[in-house]
């Protein structure tokens, strides 16, 4: 019998487990009463999602703060020239905008390990750790939402900050900077009161959502793996070519990411718009994106797929870089148009990429791994950004817009390889007789290599 290892029931009220190694007598028959699973998702949701959100906001405030700097003066303040975004001086914002991504490259996979044994407080929790896959692409959205309004309220701070313009010496950029890091640090004092460790732990949570959570736990755990750290996971995922696929299709997407949450400013400003409006025109690009975005994972999730809403998406954002290529600079309307193309897309298939990552990985440290090397390779893209998008020529930032037009088609490949490839392992263990499948567990066959697993496409 093959079973969605992780999607819990909506109508029946009884869950039946298969008997192996990895499930006990006692939890064959879990009952799950779907009307207080339904309450118990909207209380996760009310408390952890606001805490998810002001994480991510706090963080990726920091990746649009310098675009909104460089188009409010910092260029001409420092001394830097058009020419110089992008160089190896060390004032220039493409230097920085490289050497901001080493520490995200470096630490991910180790952060993403220790995620078990060091308090959540003191790190960004797994979504893992309270939702199952089949919950989990709404909330990543709240997570890649974050992102897309960090670039919307990093317009509406910087219009405000930058009017502090002269305020004890300073210019209205450097404010931009104070305050904004300030707050980050504020942030995350706070999370470490917050953050519940597990649902364990989780004030919120009476005993009877507790309970709930421990028998959506025990469904999950013959595919969860061993509870300590074994090497073996690590290897296992380090091995698995799906990691590298899921790798492949997040570097070319960051590339779009990043590219458009810190030059974005630059870009619009391009157009021949000052630097007030510059910063107000950003806003509702941002606000687009994460609405778009929202309703997206939303029907991913509805529907239980991810390939057939990210290819289209990458098709919607390859058009909206074609027409910032092609049109005319003073075609103001149709640019800036182009721009509301080219958002959505780029949150839509980073987002449902990284839910799929976690769709298609079983054993926590197997995930683990697979979530840490994801993120570190993406996160490289930023290494590339800060150099792709040097100079302008006639208003445009060609070299960096032609690139991003080039990584959507990359990313979009790369989709197109995962989807064809977990096609064909889920054809595979249906075709799998009952004696196959008890000599694969048998000799071993356990997280997603479970013969009862299945891919989510």
């Amino acid at each position: 019998m093959s079973i969605d290892p992780e999607a819990l029931p909506e109508k029946d009220s009884t869950v039946s487990l298969p008997h192996d190694g990895n499930t006990s007598e006692d939890s064959v028959e879990l009952y799950i009463d779907p009307a207080h699973q339904k309450k118990l998702l909207l209380k996760l949701d009310l408390y952890l999602a606001p805490v998810f959100t002001i994480i991510f906001l706090a963080a990726y405030l920091d990746r649009s703060n310098i675009g909104n700097a460089a188009s409010a003066g910092m260029t001409k303040d420092l001394g830097m020239t058009a020419g110089e975004l992008g160089s190896t001086l060390p004032q220039s914002i493409g230097y920085a905008v490289t050497l901001f991504y080493v520490t995200y490259v470096t630490f991910e996979v180790p952060c993403s390990l220790l995620m078990k044994r060091v308090r959540p407080q003191r790190m960004i929790p797994a979504l893992i750790t309270f939702y199952t896959r089949a919950e989990q692409a709404l909330r990543v959205s709240y997570l890649l939402v974050s992102a897309a309004l960090s670039g919307a309220f990093g317009g509406l701070f910087a219009f405000a900050l930058l009017k502090m313009d002269g305020i004890s010496g300073l210019e209205g950029w450097r404010w931009l900077f104070i305050i904004e890091g300030v707050a980050t640090v504020a942030v995350a004092i706070l999370v470490y009161f917050v953050l519940p460790d597990d649902f364990e732990s989780a004030r919120f949570l009476n005993e009877e959502d507790k309970r709930l959570m421990r028998t959506r736990a025990e469904i999950n755990r013959r595919y969860n793996g061993h509870p300590t750290f074994q090497w073996k996971e690590v290897k296992k995922a380090m091995a698995d070519p799906k990691v590298y696929i899921s790798c492949w299709s997040q570097f070319w997407g960051d590339i779009c990411s990043f590219g458009l949450s810190t030059f974005l400013p630059l870009i619009i400003r391009g157009f021949g718009y000052g630097t007030v409006t510059t910063q107000l025109l950003t806003i509702p690009v941002f606000f687009w994106a994460a609405s778009a975005y929202v309703f997206v994972s939303w029907m991913s999730d509805r529907y239980k797929v991810r390939v057939a809403f990210m290819l289209p998406a990458c098709l919607v954002t390859a058009i909206g870089y074609a027409l910032q290529i092609g049109v005319p600079v003073h075609i103001r309307g149709a640019l800036y148009f182009s721009t509301f193309l080219i958002a959505p897309g780029i949150y839509c298939i980073l987002g449902l990429n990284a839910t799929w990552l976690l769709n298609s990985h079983a054993g926590y440290y197997k995930r683990a791994t697979a979530i840490g090397m994801n993120q570190s390779i993406g996160n490289s893209a930023g290494l590339v950004v800060g150099q792709i998008f040097k100079t302008s020529h006639n208003g445009k930032y060609m070299l960096g817009l032609s690139f991003s037009l080039g990584s959507i088609f990359m990313a979009a490949l790369g989709h197109i390889s995962l989807a064809l490839w977990l096609r064909r392992e889920n054809r595979k263990r249906e075709a799998m007789t009952e004696e196959q499948k008890e000599k694969a567990i048998a000799d071993g066959a356990d997280g997603d290599f479970h013969p009862d697993y299945r891919y989510t496409m």
